[in-house]
């Protein structure tokens, strides 16, 4: 699909409305812009699908880890209360 667009006084362009229905673009989502070879590429980016996995591993075994945290929780809830 090619759509002609017109820039305004501060760079801005308007994404035509069957693009954005087509992409699923809607207000306030992120777009990735890329020049390349004198052409722009303008992307969605779906920022859970880039953060997903990137703590993968930090905390090792998820039911151990929590289990970890709610003895914390448990021991500093104790000593609070005496």
């Amino acid at each position: 699909m090619v759509e002609k667009v017109k820039v305004g006084a501060r760079g801005q362009v308007v994404i035509p409305k069957k693009i954005r229905r087509k992409l699923n673009i809607e207000h306030g989502a992120i777009l990735q812009i890329e020049e390349s070879d004198g052409s722009l590429l303008l992307r969605p980016v779906d920022p859970i699908r880039e953060m997903k996995g990137l703590g993968k591993g930090f905390f090792g075994d998820p039911l151990r880890y929590q289990r970890k945290i709610r003895k914390e929780w448990e021991a500093e809830s104790v000593e609070n209360n005496t």
